[in-house]
């Protein structure tokens, strides 16, 4: 990855355009991830900079009140290939990421088996108004342990990801985000095939 931008730091458009044309001076292709929520110094949603685009800038919000975050790819594609003049692609991974789900890590599943078997304990117990939480008690070797919170200190916040995570000029991480993230994806999990298509459980 060549370019990762996170909505904890201000994107700034020129910044962004004169890093990207540096970069394809020395190589052919450049990738590029993008946050949805990445906005300017002012404040501004990216997205919302496309001039009328009437499927960014309707304003819809969710049950929470927050704006619906799309598009920002796209603009920014569209914004490379017209200013450098080279060719672009804008891929937004939402539904295409939730049909792979056959590329879930070994530890991914085996956390969300844990969590589950938490809420349902929980229920069992009568506890109510309760969320399932994953806690991170090692790093070398990685464990993480489930446990129960108050969903009314859960709900509707938002856990940003530490400055000293991210570049200084803001356009990728560092070694730390690396080093929290990789274990999240360790170890592949070979799905169950029929007929060349993944089967997944079903619950009955």
């Amino acid at each position: 990855m060549d370019l990762i931008c996170l909505p904890e730091v201000p994107f700034d458009p020129d910044a962004f355009l004169s890093r990207v044309k540096d970069l394809l001076q020395e190589k052919k292709s450049v990738v590029i991830a993008v946050s949805e929520g990445i906005t300017t110094a002012d404040g501004k949603y990216v997205f919302e900079l496309a001039e009328s685009d009437s499927e960014t800038s309707a304003g819809a919000v969710d049950a929470f009140g927050h704006k619906q975050l799309s598009g920002v790819g796209k603009f920014l594609a569209d914004l490379i290939a017209e200013k450098l003049a080279v060719k672009t692609r804008a891929i937004e991974l939402n539904t295409l990421q939730r049909c792979a789900a056959y590329m879930t890590s070994r530890v991914d599943v085996t956390e969300a088996f844990q969590v589950g078997g938490a809420a349902v304990k929980a229920a069992f117990e009568g506890e109510s108004g309760k969320v399932a939480v994953l806690e991170r008690i090692s790093e070398d070797p990685y464990l993480c342990i489930t446990g129960c919170e108050d969903v009314h200190k859960i709900a509707n916040k938002e856990k940003k990801v530490p400055r000293n995570w991210i570049s200084e000029d803001g356009m990728n991480v560092t070694e730390e985000l690396i080093h929290y993230i990789r274990p999240l994806i360790q170890a592949e999990l070979s799905p169950m095939m029929v007929d060349g298509l993944p089967r997944h459980l079903i619950l009955r």
